[in-house]
């Protein structure tokens, strides 16, 4: 009886991950971004999520196991606490937030001790799912530039923002509603793409895997998004040294994985520089069979937004004298708020009600673009969501899993095989994007879903007693063969 009650509740964890995923994916297209098909979505996945919860709670002293456990348990008590002491801004959201999230930590973070097949078989789903998923959104974005499908999505709040499809700015949006997101999906997309090929030898899939990695840099490239270079370079040199410290033929890894950290930063230049100089060699040939053939009176036509819609990638910031992209004032408000609250912050999704309220002059509702909720950075969100509790807890969990990480790589990479450089690399990376933008915390997101996922896996094989197991187990088998 237990076992079927077991197997029954690791089919509804599999279907609960899966409906998550997918109204992340629904979040973050801008197909689908505000629509009601996210409704219908979220109900089915709350339902499921429920169900693994109350599970897993009853099954308390298990799951509670977890490596940082109690830290993330005091995370949620002090963002409870935060929406209390904010409740005059609000505190729906906020309670909603938490649930979410809440279901993130105890769905997909928190894990048995012991080792199974079926916790291997189910992310393998998940992150097959997330691949195939990202597969067709990149494709489809790739068709609306080159069909030319432009759209301008406008708010119908300050607080929501102006939006687009296909290219626009010198930058990809294609269908995802920021190609921040986009390229950050991609980077994800591509680092799991590695481990994938490097710990199987179907021929396959290896082609299959190769093409993914090709397409995911083509969108990144073409998306602009400089915080996911930054992050894809970060996550293949990860990748990179993981792969030849294991690896026996050091000589030639170490010169693949040079070669391979060289291609993450040179690469997306070159494909963009050799982009854009055949561009303009089109326009080029265009303009002088326009003007040849153009009569003397006839007058031109001046675009009503002739810098909105580009063929080339942008060639520099459009915004040069802030290289930051209002990063640099957004982050000065934060650090604002935090002086006026300290401790516990102001709450996550009452930051504006709070401006609005108490610091009218802020940059954050006197702008000309639009009303920032979000700081861009995951580690200024936390400080004035929750003040500086809540980032020391977070860090404190940072450091803890680092340590456990680190401390126990041996065992944890024999446990886990060739996937394990890839969910370091994909933590390492979306640490990094998250510098620039906000995700991992707060966000029903595939991205952060994946974050959480790599990290309860590789806590989940940090017991040193099960490493030896299975060095002794790869030994026998060694000697046998």
């Amino acid at each position: 009886m237990k076992k079927l009650a077991d197997r029954t509740f690791w089919w509804i964890e599999l279907f609960a991950g899966l409906g998550f995923m997918t109204v992340g994916f629904f979040q973050d297209c801008s197909l689908t971004f505000g629509t009601a098909i996210i409704s219908l979505a979220l109900w089915p996945t709350l339902f499921l999520s429920a169900a693994v919860c109350v599970y897993r709670l009853l099954h308390f002293k298990t799951y509670s196991k977890s490596r940082g456990f109690w830290l993330i348990a005091a995370l949620c008590v002090t963002y409870l606490l935060s929406t209390f002491l904010n409740r005059q801004y609000g505190w729906y959201e906020n309670i909603r937030t938490l649930i979410m999230q809440g279901i993130l930590f105890l769905m997909v973070y928190c894990y048995k001790e012991s080792r199974s097949a079926e916790d291997i078989r189910k992310r393998r789903v998940w992150i097959g799912f997330y691949l195939s998923v990202c597969a067709v959104l990149t494709v489809m974005s790739f068709a609306y530039m080159l069909l030319g499908k432009n759209e301008i999505f406008y708010p119908e709040t300050p607080e929501m923002p102006l939006y687009y499809t296909g290219f626009y700015w010198g930058r990809l949006y294609g269908v995802y509603w920021d190609p921040n997101i986009g390229a950050l999906m991609c980077c994800v997309s591509l680092l799991l793409a590695i481990g994938i090929f490097s710990k199987n030898h179907n021929i396959i899939l290896r082609i299959a895997m190769g093409c993914l990695v090709v397409l995911d840099v083509l969108y990144i490239t073409f998306s602009d998004s400089r915080a996911c270079r930054i992050a894809l370079t970060v996550g293949v040199a990860v990748c990179a040294v993981l792969y030849t410290v294991k690896s026996r033929r050091r000589g030639i890894t170490v010169l693949l994985a040079v070669v391979a950290v060289v291609a993450s930063v040179a690469l997306p230049t070159a494909i963009k520089t050799v982009y854009n100089n055949s561009v303009a060699v089109m326009e080029k040939k265009e303009t002088v069979s326009a003007s040849s053939s153009a009569k003397p009176s006839a007058a031109a036509k001046p675009s009503a937004e002739p810098d909105a819609i580009k063929v080339t990638i942008r060639p520099k910031e459009t915004n040069a004298a802030d290289i930051s992209n209002r990063r640099i004032d957004i982050w000065k408000s934060a650090i604002e708020i935090f002086k006026e609250k300290p401790v516990f912050g102001v709450g996550h999704n009452t930051v504006l009600a709070y401006v609005e309220a108490e610091q009218e002059d802020s940059y954050l509702i006197n702008n000309d673009h639009m009303h920032f909720s979000s700081m861009h950075n995951a580690f200024f969100d936390i400080l004035v969501a929750q003040g500086a509790v809540g980032l020391l807890l977070y860090l404190a969990l940072a450091v803890w899993c680092i340590i456990a990480v680190f401390k126990n790589w041996k065992q944890i990479s024999m446990q886990l095989q060739g996937i394990a450089p890839a969910y370091l690399a994909v933590l390492a990376a979306m640490v990094c994007a998250s510098c620039f933008m906000s995700e991992i915390l707060y966000v029903c997101s595939p991205m952060s879903f994946m974050f959480w996922m790599a990290l309860g896996a590789l806590m989940q094989t940090v017991k040193k007693e099960e490493g030896e197991h299975y060095a002794k187990s790869a030994k026998r088998l060694s000697r046998s063969v």
